[in-house]
């Protein structure tokens, strides 16, 4: 039942009423009280009753197979095989255990088309076969490949955008900070849809948003799961689980962080924001009304999910041309 101060946007309240019914009919069950294997199968028949239907055509899209990872090359139409184009780095979310590079084919196929750029999608490796801290390797390890091998991926890497939703996005911000400190690559701006920022947070949207799309009993199966082994309490303050932690937070790329507002990590974001603009970066954020968590991957029932991909793809035109 949704709190009646607790104002969604129409589209988002009707799927969140069709996720109830789903359950009650039990045809889905919550991925919580599942095993990592069969929540990743479950994450994906969710989304399959609300993802995208129109799927873009592209020029090409590529898998690459890294020492650890794989990646998805993009290019889409109508932009010529042969020329060489800058890169937006795309992490997919789900909470550092499900997702993969399917769950999020729709939204880089729309990303790409009509872009001037192409799309790299990381498939980091998952939780909790791979705990932390190796989904943040793996991103590392990617952009250490990127910088050798862009070439014949016909790229460049003079202008280098990141860009990511969830636990995506907080792989981007840490690895923002990683780049700006050790690996210090042509990172020229960030995108974070949604992002985790404080890991085990409090704050009181994820009281009063608990249970639209993200549960708390969710979002410890996540914890539990990308920490296996290891003592949250202990790790919690790590800027790289935590990047609003980060001792530093000074130099980073310009950002553009997009939140929802009934999200559980609403709080948490828009926290990230502020301690970005205190410490004097270049900070935009936008702010998607009524709006829900994952709402991004939703684009077959909620419009605004097409309208902020459009957007996220006008944004990194203009800071890559």
């Amino acid at each position: 039942m949704i709190r009646k101060d607790i104002k969604l946007d129409k589209e988002a309240k009707l799927v969140v009423e069709k996720l109830v019914k789903l359950r009650k009919e039990g045809k889905i069950r919550s991925i919580d009280e599942l095993g990592h294997i069969e929540g990743r199968v479950e994450f994906k028949k969710i989304r399959n009753y609300f993802k995208q239907k129109k799927i873009e055509k592209v020029v090409w899209k590529k898998d690459i197979k890294l020492r650890k990872c794989t990646l998805r090359h993009y290019r889409g139409k109508p932009n010529s095989p042969d020329i060489v184009l800058p890169v937006m780095l795309y992490f997919h979310g789900g909470g550092w255990v499900v997702g993969d590079l399917d769950t999020h084919d729709a939204i880089c196929r729309k990303l790409v088309s009509n872009a001037q750029f192409d799309v790299i999608s990381v498939d980091y490796s998952l939780a909790p076969e791979n705990p932390f801290p190796r989904a943040v390797e793996d991103c590392i390890e990617t952009l250490k490949w990127l910088s050798v091998n862009h070439k014949k991926l016909k790229i460049t890497t003079e202008k280098i955008l990141l860009c990511g939703d969830s636990a995506g996005g907080n792989l981007s911000a840490v690895l923002s900070i990683y780049n700006r400190d050790i690996l210090k690559k042509n990172i020229v701006y960030q995108i974070l849809i949604y992002p985790a920022t404080v890991f085990l947070s409090n704050f009181p949207s994820k009281r009063k948003y608990d249970g639209i799309i993200l549960s708390a009993n969710l979002m410890k199966w996540f914890e539990n799961n990308y920490l296996l082994g290891k003592n949250p309490e202990k790790f919690k303050n790590d800027w790289r689980l935590s990047p609003a932690y980060a001792r530093n937070l000074k130099g980073l790329p310009k950002t553009l962080i997009i939140l929802a507002e009934c999200d559980p990590l609403f709080d948490e974001g828009n926290y990230f924001a502020e301690l970005l603009k205190k410490n004097r970066n270049d900070i935009e954020s936008i702010i998607c009304k009524g709006q829900i968590h994952g709402f991004l991957t939703m684009g077959g029932v909620i419009k605004e999910a097409n309208i902020i991909i459009e957007q996220i793809r006008e944004k990194a035109n203009s800071v890559l041309s």
